[in-house]
Formats: C-alpha cells, structure tokens, sequence
C-alpha cells in the first residue's frame, strides 16, 4: 500500500477479498489488514506467533497474552527473589545445605518467563517558539498549472489556529503541489499566500531525507534543530522513534529509508514551528512508529497538513478534511470517518440521480 491512493488502496481490498485462493501480505496499513486478512502472524523474539484473525483480533488477543505473560512473569520473580532469599540466609549453614543446594538447583533449571516489551509512549512536550495569531494561512485566488496541466484555479482557503487538516484524494490530484505552495517552495501568482502574525512553518517532504548531512551521527544530526534542547532531552525524542543506547552514534549514512524518515520526523519536530506541513509522513513507517508519531501530534498545540492515505493514522488526528476538486480547495468540516461515511452517502446520491435524470426532465439541481 505504500505510495498507493485510497482509491488504490480499496481497489486492491476489494480484490483480495474476493481472491478466491490464499495470500500472504505484508503491510503497516492497519485498516487494510483488517479488511483483507482473517488471520495474523507475528514476528518477535525469533518466534512466529499465529492469531487467528485480523490485526483488530490480533491486538486485543495479544493485549490478552501480554497480561497473563506479565503476571506470569511478575509471579516467577516474586518466586525466584524468596528463592535467592532463602539460599543466601541458609547458604553457611550445614543442616540447611540439602535444601540450598536443592533450591539452587531449581532456579538453574527454571524456565525463564520473559518480560513484557511495552509500546513506547510519548512522554515529551513538543514547544513551540511562539504562539500564532487565529489565522495561520490565508489562500486567495490561487493559481497552478505545469503546462497544460491545471491544478488549482482560483482556489481559496484559510488554516486556523489549532487546525489539524488532512488532505486526502487520488494521486495526482496536487496535494503535494498545494503543501509546496503552503511552504512557497512552489512559484504561485502574486500575493495570493498570506501568513498569519507570528507563523513558523516546519516541512517534512521526501526531499529532507536527501538534504541530510550523510557523515552526520543521529544525535548530530537532532542537535542541528534541537537547538535548546538538552542531550538527554534528544536521547528521549530518538527513543520515541525507537533509536535506542547506541543508535544515536550511528551515521546517517549507513540507516535504512525507513530509519531515516524516522530521524527526519524528530528534527520536523523538535523544530519549534507553530504550523506543520507533513507530506506522507506514514511512509516506510512501521506500526510502532506510526503510533508514536499520531500520538505526538494528537499532543502538539500547534496547527497541521497532512497527506497521507493511511486511514487509521489521519483518523486519530485530523479535525477537517481538505479534498482538491474541480480545481478549488473543498474542506469538510470533521473527522476523517465522518468524511468518509460522507463521502459514501454522497456517491449513492450521485448515482441514484444519474440513473433517475434520463426518465425526468430534471437537472441535478432540480433533483437535489
């Protein structure tokens, strides 16, 4: 699913779900997997565990297995600790010495209960420089075209204060095009951007994967942005993006991509901004990750784009939809699942009004 649409994406669902043979996937889609999958395989501790149903299934029977495991855990330390207790009290006594060297015995061929993995958590509050002003963004009368290819024409729109926007719609449509111009990294016509009173603007775009400075270690690479923030505090954020102990050593140069949009992510921010432009941050993301990063921005105070065609992801956190169509900028005012049953609705309406039109001298207007 990775560079797919949504279109795209439900494409292949449908497909797979009237695939009449078996299939294995690899995906950090999760409402992909819930809509495809009836049973799911984890990989951890060099073990495959079989669950026997989607991710939803999985995750609320591993929720089940991870307190019974840790319980079991907490039980045999408990045990081993009045064990270690006993054995070093009655260690140098003689009559006792049958019983320690049974008790010692015991815990060597004791089968050790492994400790429970948690989830990591965000723990760490993302600053901003400076409070904005109620308006972040104003679009008026925007203009894009390459060529003879139209993107926007007269399109107006306007971010306010604590707006958390996802842009969605197919691949092509200009999304990307619309954040560069967010950004003025894209040439537009005369004065049709207008910041808002005190707005910083951080980017996060594939191409900041490529500006990083390769020889850099990780933690050089966060203090160019973390400027105020103390190294203890970029030890923190690097572990929130699963860079542990050592990783922070690590040049840039020898990350995976998934491991780097993960570092750009961190310096997007700890960059201070007010307002975020996040172009498909999801991308070559795992799960773990992509939970990390929806909880910071649910925790950021400041205004958001973001393009992505993960449903889960933009649904945990968008407020408003934006959709480009017919070249303007649309905005529907509410969450990403009300967009969506929306959207449904509204696609039902259309084709009940075509199939209607040929038998009434109606125009759609008329009909609506």
């Amino acid at each position: 699913t990775n560079h797919l649409d949504l279109g795209s994406i439900q494409w292949v669902e449908n497909y797979l779900q009237s695939y009449d043979s078996a299939f294995i996937v690899v995906s950090h889609d999760r409402r992909f997997l819930d809509n495809v999958t009836n049973k799911t395989v984890e990989v951890a501790n060099k073990q495959l565990t079989v669950y026997a149903g989607n991710y939803t299934f999985y995750q609320e029977a591993k929720a089940s297995r991870v307190e019974l495991q840790q319980n079991a855990y907490s039980n045999q330390q408990k045990k081993i600790q009045h064990t270690e207790r006993f054995v070093e009290r009655f260690r140098s006594k003689a009559t006792k010495a049958k019983q320690v060297q049974s008790r010692i015995k015991a815990l060597e061929k004791m089968e050790q209960v492994a400790p429970v993995n948690n989830i990591p958590t965000v723990r760490f509050n993302f600053s901003m420089q400076q409070s904005p002003g109620k308006v972040v963004v104003s679009l008026s009368h925007v203009n894009k075209a390459f060529g003879s290819l139209e993107i926007l024409r007269e399109a107006s729109a306007k971010v306010e204060r604590k707006d958390k926007i996802a842009l969605v719609g197919a691949n092509g449509q200009g999304k990307s095009t619309l954040l560069r111009i967010i950004a003025r990294q894209e040439p537009i016509n005369t004065d049709a951007i207008t910041l808002g009173h005190n707005v910083t603007i951080a980017f996060y775009a594939q191409h900041q994967l490529e500006a990083m400075n390769l020889e850099n270690e990780l933690l050089e690479e966060l203090k160019q942005v973390g400027l105020h923030t103390s190294e203890t505090e970029l030890r923190k954020v690097a572990g929130m993006f699963l860079f542990t102990k050592d990783d922070v050593y690590k040049k840039i140069k020898v990350l995976s991509g998934g491991e780097r949009s993960r570092v750009a992510l961190a310096k997007t921010l700890l960059s201070e901004a007010n307002f975020l432009l996040l172009d498909e941050p999801t991308n070559h993301l795992d799960m773990i990750s992509i939970d990390i990063l929806a909880q910071t921005l649910q925790q950021y105070q400041g205004s958001c784009i973001i393009v992505s065609h993960d449903r889960y992801f933009i649904s945990r956190i968008a407020n408003k939809i934006w959709y480009i169509e017919d070249k303007q900028i649309k905005e529907y005012p509410g969450t990403y699942e009300d967009y969506a049953y929306w959207q449904k609705g509204k696609k039902c309406l259309d084709a009940t009004t075509m199939e209607y039109l040929p038998h009434r001298s109606l125009t759609v207007g008329s009909h609506l």
